[in-house]
């Protein structure tokens, strides 16, 4: 049974339910619940219904993956920080209760776990603006009623109707992968792995020169999830590899420079080239014969 099926087969509708709010970055998060209402567990319950009713596969998270509106990506728990907000959601300790406005505002992201008969899931959403301390002050809430436009008096935070991912037994699907990278700091370990990749004696043999790319890289979120799949890819360390590239980067139109060594010097001019050429994403159809550019290559 796959997590995808688990979490559908999880009894929600008789589940118990408790919302967290999680300020700063793992492994330094600062979570704390608050009590609901009968009526927001409701729409909570509903809000995890129906968007399972809409995913229909998940497809394994590679770095370069894109879901879509009916699918999610997978992969396991551990390679992400989320133990961090499972360490802090496992005791509803009253000190951890929610008791002001001021601990809900700036929260970064927040979290809607479902028990049920000694199991739980998570839903896990990153905040919008409405959640910001300067939106609160600096917004006046009005609603429509009765014909009339009327002041909310009440501070106004919003629950989104869909989660940017899910947890289910020790494994994480997800829907929003901008999001999912934000709130479970994978940024952060794009970043470490570029850092020891750069270490590489495979990986600096292949450049005349790192200085370029290293800047042109920098701390560019998609940029740095290139890298990381560059690495995780491992092409460069084909001699062959590297041998069919020199004999036809023109022929597939990349602009990369070698120099007499044969090895890649980068320019401003040549960056984005050359990451595509070492993630194999400059392919020809076999059909039409053109070229193309693509997001992710799965070898089939």
């Amino acid at each position: 049974m796959t997590s995808l099926a688990d979490l559908k087969a999880f009894d929600i509708q008789n589940s118990e339910v408790t919302l967290w709010t999680f300020k700063g970055t793992s492994p330094k998060i600062n979570g704390h619940w608050i009590e609901t209402t009968d009526d927001l567990d409701h729409q909570l319950k509903a809000i995890f219904s129906n968007q399972l009713g809409q995913l229909t596969e998940a497809q394994d998270y590679t770095l370069m993956a894109q879901n879509n509106e009916g699918s999610v990506l997978s992969l396991p728990a551990d390679e992400t920080d989320i133990e961090a907000v499972i360490t802090a959601i496992a005791n509803k300790h009253r000190r951890r209760r929610i008791s002001d406005v001021k601990t809900l505002q700036n929260a970064r992201f927040y979290v809607v776990k479902l028990a049920h008969d000694g199991q739980f899931v998570l839903g896990i959403r990153k905040t919008d603006k409405s959640w910001k301390t300067r939106s609160a002050a600096n917004i006046l809430t009005a609603i429509y009623k009765d014909r009339e436009l009327d002041v909310l008096e009440d501070e106004g935070f919003k629950i989104h109707k869909s989660f940017d991912m899910f947890y289910v037994n020790e494994d994480i699907l997800i829907c929003n992968k901008r999001n999912f990278e934000i709130v479970l700091a994978y940024r952060a370990a794009h970043e470490n792995d570029f850092s020891e990749m750069k270490q590489e004696s495979e990986f600096q043999g292949v450049f005349e020169s790192f200085d370029v790319l290293g800047d042109f890289v920098s701390s560019n979120r998609v940029h740095l999830r290139r890298m990381s799949a560059i690495r995780e890819k491992g092409f460069y360390k084909d001699l062959t590899f590297m041998d069919n590239l020199r004999a036809h980067f023109q022929e597939f139109g990349l602009n990369i420079q070698f120099d007499d060594a044969g090895k890649i010097v980068p320019t401003a001019e040549t960056c984005r080239d050359i990451l595509t050429a070492l993630l194999d994403h400059r392919l020809r159809s076999g059909f039409s014969g053109n070229t193309y550019d693509v997001p992710d290559a799965t070898q089939v």
